[in-house]
Order: structure tokens, then C-alpha cells, then sequence
């Protein structure tokens, strides 16, 4: 689904104020894997989501999106491989106070040309999908975050793109907010084979994902699974990145001599391990 080759971004290139944002990214994710992007404030992923979204250009190097070659694009031929291949969704919902549930979902069908029966079908539709049918009449003021998050979600997904992608989606909302959202895409990624690229900055997110890659100054600096990249706990606090709770505490217990030869990564993981060992 995304190539990526050697990828550079300079702003205010050939200035005193030249800021060398990417530094040479190498990036492949596949059709339908759940993709997980990580790093503290500065190391470049707002950058990367922009280049990926088609939302800003880069100066060397490659961008593959499904097979196309995506550079020096107009902003007409930019617009129309977004409408057609990828959804965002960021972490202000960005829904229309004044509308409800079903209109919020289908007014970017309106503006993509589709009628009017079918763009409250394929609303409905959605909005069932995230568990939110009898909400459908209900004003964005009426709904908690979670469920404003979700209808965002809809709003893309009605407009079937071939990969979603979600800038920090559940900053704003509560842990019972985040894990609504989180479970919504796990469930859209795995039933409708729908890629998902996520960029956050919690740490029990991104363990929900196939491959995690995590970025500092510009650069990727380690991937791989969640397991193989939460291991490296040293490596993420130099990086000024958390490890999950529960990877934490079993790699303070290893250090304290503690028999744990794999890290966990969930609460679940956590206790059926220390449970072993302590048998």
C-alpha cells in the first residue's frame, strides 16, 4: 500500500533557518496491516503524516501509494488520490455542531457527487457498524467523546478508502474514550481488511498493531512487532517514550534478578507470567 524510499524534507531550504526535518525514511506497509507510527514531539511524524496524506511534498527520494509514483503532484491530482485512496481522522473529530450523527457521516459523500438515498444508506450503515445506530439523530453536544470519535470514524469509512489514517485520535478523550476508538479500528482493520496507519503516543495503542516503527530526529531508529520494539526499553526511554505498564514492571523485576525471559505486553500478559513464576 505505502513505499517509501529514502525520504528528505527540508523547510526553508538554502536558509539560516533551514530545518532538516526527515533524514532518509524507509518505510513499507503492507494492504490491510495496522500500522503503528511513535515518537516525542519534534521527531518528524506530523511531517511524515503530511507527506503520506499527500498533504505536503518532499524533496528526495520515493513515495510509492498503491503503485503510484506520488510527486510534484497538483493540488487537483493530490485531492483526488486522497479522496480516493485515504481517510483521516484527527484527534478534534472535526464534526458540524449544528448537524446530527447521520448528516455529519454523509456530508463528504455529498461533496464526493453521491445521491442522496444512498449517502444515508451508507451512513446508517456505518454508524451501525460502530455501535452507534440509535445515536444517528443525536447532536454532537449529546455525545460523549468517544462516541464523537466514532462518528468521525464513520464519516471516513463511508467514503470506503483503501487505508485510514489517524493523527493521535484519542488525545482528547478519556480511557474509556480511548478504548472505544481503539477497539472500533482494531475491529474495521481485521473484519474489513481496511489499512490502518496510526500515529499516537500511547504506548498500550500501539501494541495493538502489526508493526510498530518509532521515529527521533528525523530518522526511524527501530521497528518490528510490538514485542520485538517494546523490548528495547532503553533504547524508548533515551527516546523520551514510555514502555507499556507492564513491560515496565517485568523488565524492573528481570533486573532485579527475576526469572522472565520474555516481556509482556498487556496486564493479561503481566499476570499470567508472574503467575508461572511464582509457582
Amino acid at each position: 500500500m505505502v513505499q517509501i524510499n529514502n525520504i528528505h524534507k527540508t523547510y526553508n531550504p538554502g536558509t539560516e533557518n533551514a530545518l532538516h526535518v526527515l533524514k532518509g525514511i524507509d518505510l513499507t506497509i503492507n494492504q490491510g496491516e495496522f500500522v503503528s507510527i511513535m515518537g516525542a514531539s519534534g521527531s518528524g511524524k506530523s511531517t511524515l503524516l503530511n507527506i503520506l496524506g499527500i498533504l505536503d511534498n518532499y524533496d528526495e527520494g520515493e513515495y510509492f501509494l498503491d503503485g503510484r509514483l506520488i510527486k510534484n503532484l497538483t493540488e487537483t491530482e493530490g485531492a483526488r488520490l486522497r479522496n480516493e485512496l485515504i481517510g483521516f481522522v484527527f484527534q478534534s473529530f472535526n464534526l458540524l455542531p449544528f448537524k446530527n450523527a447521520v448528516e455529519n457521516v454523509a456530508l463528504p459523500l455529498y461533496y464526493k457527487g453521491v445521491g442522496r438515498r444512498e449517502r444515508y444508506r451508507r451512513a446508517m450503515e456505518e454508524l451501525e457498524r460502530m455501535g452507534l445506530k440509535d445515536w444517528a439523530e443525536h447532536l454532537p453536544s449529546e455525545m460523549s467523546g468517544g462516541q464523537k470519535q466514532r462518528v468521525a470514524i464513520a464519516g471516513v469509512i463511508a467514503m470506503q478508502p483503501d487505508c485510514i489514517v489517524l493523527d493521535e485520535p484519542t488525545a482528547m478523550l478519556d480511557p474509556s474514550g480511548r478504548n472505544e476508538v481503539i477497539k472500533t479500528i482494531k475491529r474495521l482493520n481485521k473484519e474489513s481488511g481496511i489499512t490502518v496507519v496510526l500515529i499516537t503516543h500511547f504506548m498500550e495503542e500501539a501494541v495493538n498493531a502489526d508493526k510498530v516503527f518509532v521515529m527521533d530526529g528525523g530518522k526511524i531508529i527501530t521497528s518490528g512487532t510490538p514485542y520485538e520494539v517494546f523490548s528495547q526499553v532503553e533504547i524508548l526511554k533515551k527516546r523520551r517514550l514510555n514502555v507499556p505498564v507492564a513491560t515496565q514492571l517485568c523488565y524492573k523485576l528481570r533486573a532485579c534478578g527475576v526469572d522472565i525471559k520474555s516481556l509482556p505486553l498487556t496486564n493479561e500478559e503481566c499476570i499470567s507470567l508472574l503467575t508461572e513464576v511464582l509457582k
